[in-house]
């Protein structure tokens, strides 16, 4: 699953061929809730959100409290992310399993699959606009993020190769000797990072749509052990020259510049090509995972130790929620930063909303905006943590917190601005389900370390 750039749409495809893309809505939460508690059920049988308004609370906390009740954590918002309940087009054409997505500026959308080609589709016309013909599955693909008429595609024939769109050609490649399972453009277009199935990252530049080699990582594990090979990369959306890594050994690392810098540790993947991601503002990482579970990391800023190599540590605290079977876990970054645009419901928007480059930038508009409770003063003491509606917390072997039935992820931070609320992922997996988690839940004070 891939979102579009300004967080408009949500396009999934996977082993049934089929391409769909879904529009992102705001959901009223008021309609969402039935005005009988009794066991009673949304139209797409959910249960109700509960209602956390504060005088409604106090009200009920007078009598005897229903089992419905929200925790005094939780804060409700009237509006929440959803997404449409029927693709708004959907693709037919391809002859295999679809490996990957990736969506232009302008809202193009190019497919890679094992029938060996990378498709072109226009939602606007609901067509494919154009075919390239690779010789061996298609693993992994993206559109130069400065120049649309140009991406990247990788493939097991262990070529990496830069088409022209116009042309429908390619105008440069190399072939690694290795089988490609990973690939990226830097955030300015000028170079690329290429993952092998041998668990070896190489990196190039790409100016003027020339390939050329400049570094090679060799990502290391257990001294005799298999090497693993490379599944995403992903940059952060904070700092250019830091990037995540993926690869099938269970481990999730972020590298900056040449330099491992982070390694996050608890989620299982031996052979799955599952695909680690920020978050919109680069403070958590995610991903999905082969027990059933999605894992959340708090990734802070790492520390230089004053010389010049930064200096490496491994995460090992981290939460996780329940999501059965899931193969893929997208957080939504809700905001077009690369075209200057504000993301808006269609139903609310009239046009584009201009961005004044003169006026400093804060956060942008995101569903929902964080709450102003005047009564988190006491909450924001000590360790803290992020929760949501229908959510239980228990404390595993190894110390991290575990998550039932709902999203939340770590804040450590005494600050509620810097808190994950409002956090939005969304997961799909082997039963072909699509779910949206949206973190709702405020610091709460858990107790002294010490």
């Amino acid at each position: 699953m891939k979102f579009s750039c300004d967080g408009q749409y949500l396009a999934s495809a996977g082993e049934d061929k089929v391409i769909h893309v879904w529009e992102v809505q705001e959901c009223d939460v008021r309609s969402m809730r039935s005005g009988d508690d009794k066991g009673s059920t949304t139209p797409d049988n959910r249960p109700p959100i509960p209602d956390s308004s504060t005088t409604d609370k106090k009200k009920k906390l007078k009598n005897n409290k229903k089992k419905s009740d929200a925790p005094e954590y939780v804060e409700v918002p009237e509006s929440m992310f959803g997404l449409s309940e029927k693709p708004i087009c959907t693709f037919n054409g391809h002859q295999d399993d679809v490996l990957d997505l990736s969506w232009s500026r302008s809202q193009l959308l190019l497919s890679s699959s094992m029938d060996k080609t990378v498709r072109l589709w226009d939602i606007k016309t609901k067509n494919c606009l154009k075919q390239f013909a690779h010789s061996d599955y298609v693993t992994c693909i993206q559109f130069n993020p400065t120049d649309g008429d140009y991406f990247i595609s990788g493939s097991l024939d262990k070529k990496v190769r830069i088409w022209s769109v116009p042309s429908r050609k390619v105008v440069n490649w190399s072939d690694l000797h290795d089988m490609i399972t990973a690939v990226g453009y830097y955030p300015d277009g000028q170079g690329a990072i290429v993952g092998l199935h041998t668990g070896i990252c190489k990196t190039y530049s790409t100016a003027d749509c020339k390939l050329e080699q400049k570094e090679e990582i060799e990502l290391h594990t257990k001294a005799k052990a298999d090497p693993k090979k490379i599944t995403s990369f992903q940059f952060s959306p904070s700092n250019p020259s830091e990037v995540v890594i993926t690869s099938a050994d269970s481990r999730v690392r972020i590298i900056d510049g040449l330099h491992v810098v982070e390694k996050l540790i608890g989620y299982k993947n031996t052979s799955s090509q599952f695909s680690a991601q920020y978050s919109a503002d680069g403070k958590y990482i995610m991903c999905a995972s082969e027990d059933s579970q999605v894992y959340i990391w708090k990734h802070e800023k790492p520390k230089n130790s004053g010389g010049a190599k930064p200096k490496y540590v491994t995460t090992t605290s981290y939460e996780h929620f329940i999501c059965a079977e899931v193969t893929v876990a997208v957080p939504w970054h809700g905001s077009n930063k690369l075209q200057g645009l504000v993301y808006e419901p269609r139903s609310k928007r009239s046009g584009p909303v201009p961005v004044d480059d003169n006026v400093q930038a804060t956060k942008p508009p995101q569903l929902p905006p964080v709450p102003k409770k005047g009564t988190e003063k006491s909450r924001n003491e000590d360790s803290e943590q992020t929760s949501n509606t229908e959510m239980s917390v228990s404390e595993s072997d190894d110390g991290s917190s575990q998550l039932g039935n709902g999203a939340a992820a770590a804040a450590t931070n005494t600050d509620i601005q810097s808190t994950a609320w409002g956090l939005v992922i969304v997961t799909a997996g082997l039963e072909g389900e699509i779910r949206v988690y949206q973190n709702v839940g405020l610091p709460i004070k858990v107790g002294n370390l010490f």
